[in-house]
């Protein structure tokens, strides 16, 4: 800046403090030809009270007019901050005044009878440089504000998708556990003990339509994070899946369970509308970064094979023989030594006839638990095997000799596992122990067949406990 002044800012305000109006409008008039327009002020109380409102870019005060009163302008708040940017003004006559404006962080003096415009002019070189670099200074502060941000949002977003990524690979990993099952209940269990291992998940529960479709029934397990929820009966037959109205039910009872940040999984069999409903309460960062989606449809897919499992098999029917069969082949090993294919075993309902008899108001049914237990079972067994009925308290299970000793094992297993309370109207009412069934082998002969069923009923009636174990007769 050689000859002029280049103004960093448009509005350049000053303010004049000075005694006498016409070494005030030497001044001014000496702003005016550099391009700037000042605020005049005569006394110390009228600029002490402007200075509250705004702070001008740079004042310009007689020393004359330093004090008034008990007003000291160096007592003055922006004074004593350095907000307030000042200069002074003197003549000779008032030099020996310049003594108070010791200690004053201060930009020069202008001196009365010296070239007025030229002094100016230095001294606005340093305050406009100062205002540009403070310019500059914001606008590369507001930069590297804007770069943090950014630098915060991009870091924010990588642990966002980081996290987004294990957390949906966890997700597969449990899935891909999932493994092969072939009936209802193996789902329910695979679900259950899936659920109960991921560490995200705190607790869950699981309802489904009953064989009636007017309820819903929560499987009777006993997990650490498993909650059997109670049975809800609906006011209409769900025959197309669980209804809207029947869902929110669902809702409503497990969040008085599980609290308000759950999640539902619907899973979907051959309707439009879901046939299970998983609800599961998981860490406040799963619920948004999980891709449900991905969870719904793979346990609607293996729900899907279950049925269509169910359904072939319940289709077929070659696993299934009259009681009077079984016995024809029993004694065509017995009489004629024919060479059997076959291990028979019985299966022995004495503890849960018992109760439905004791418990007659509740009601058991039958069609649905025969069906589903003979179709389950034929599920789980290899080879040519056959199951008949014999009354109502005795299932002969023909398993073929080849997998005898795996298939006597998955017999028994299943048996344990059935969830028979599911078939009673009211199933809150049912002791899981109490209907406990057992399995032993039995000799091939219809008439021993006949007398273990009758030593059976009549044992049962004899027996202190329910469930006296397995027994292995030849």
């Amino acid at each position: 800046m050689s000859g002029s002044v280049q103004l960093k800012k448009k509005d350049f305000q000053i303010a004049l403090l000075i005694e006498d109006i016409a070494e005030a409008k030497i001044i001014s008039d000496g702003l005016r030809e550099i391009g700037i327009f000042a605020h005049y002020y005569q006394e110390l109380d009228d600029l002490w009270v402007s200075l509250n409102t705004y702070t001008p870019d740079l004042c310009i005060v007689d020393v004359k007019k330093m004090s008034q009163g008990t007003l000291l302008f160096k007592q003055h708040q922006k004074v004593k901050n350095n907000t307030l940017k000042f200069a002074f003004y003197y003549k000779d006559e008032t030099k020996v005044l310049l003594n108070s404006c010791f200690g004053l962080n201060h930009y020069g003096y202008l001196r009365a009878e010296v070239n007025i415009v030229e002094q100016l002019r230095s001294i606005l070189r340093r305050r406009n440089e100062e205002l540009r670099l403070l310019d500059l200074t914001e606008t590369m502060e507001g930069r590297v504000n804007r770069l943090k941000l950014r630098s915060q949002r991009l870091s924010e977003q990588e642990e966002k998708n980081s996290l987004f990524i294990s957390q949906n690979n966890e997700a597969q990993m449990l899935m891909n556990k999932f493994g092969k099952v072939s009936n209802i209940d193996d789902l329910n269990s695979r679900i259950i003990t899936l659920f109960s291992e991921w560490d995200a998940c705190l607790e869950f529960g699981l309802y489904q339509l009953n064989s009636t479709n007017q309820k819903l029934v929560s499987p009777r397990k006993s997990t650490p994070k498993y909650r059997a929820l109670p049975d809800l009966w609906l006011a209409t037959v769900c025959e197309e899946g669980i209804s809207e109205y029947a869902q929110e039910m669902v809702y409503d009872v497990s969040y008085g369970v599980m609290g308000d940040k759950i999640i539902t999984l619907k899973i979907h069999g051959t309707n439009d509308l879901p046939e299970m409903l998983l609800v599961a309460s998981f860490q406040d960062k799963y619920l948004e970064n999980i891709q449900w989606e991905m969870l719904e449809n793979k346990l609607s897919s293996e729900f899907r094979k279950v049925l269509a499992n169910y359904y072939r098999k319940d289709e077929r029917k070659t696993f299934s023989d009259s009681i009077f069969s079984t016995m024809q082949n029993m004694d065509d090993i017995a009489f004629h030594k024919v060479e059997s294919k076959m291990r028979y075993a019985m299966v022995d309902f004495s503890s849960l006839v018992n109760m439905i008899k004791q418990r007659s108001g509740n009601r058991f049914y039958w069609q649905a638990f025969a069906k589903e237990f003979t179709t389950e079972l034929a599920g789980i067994l290899s080879g040519d095997f056959r199951i008949s009925h014999f009354g109502v308290e005795h299932f002969i299970v023909g398993i073929d000799k080849k997998f005898i000793e795996t298939d006597y094992q998955k017999l028994t297993s299943f048996v344990d596992d059935f969830q028979f309370w599911r078939y009673f109207e009211d199933s809150s009412l049912v002791v899981s122990n109490d209907l406990a069934p057992y399995v032993k082998f039995i000799a091939p002969s219809s008439v021993n067949l006949i007398r273990q069923a009758a030593h059976d009923v009549v044992d049962f009636m004899h027996r202190e406990t329910p469930n006296p174990g397995r027994q292995i007769e030849v």
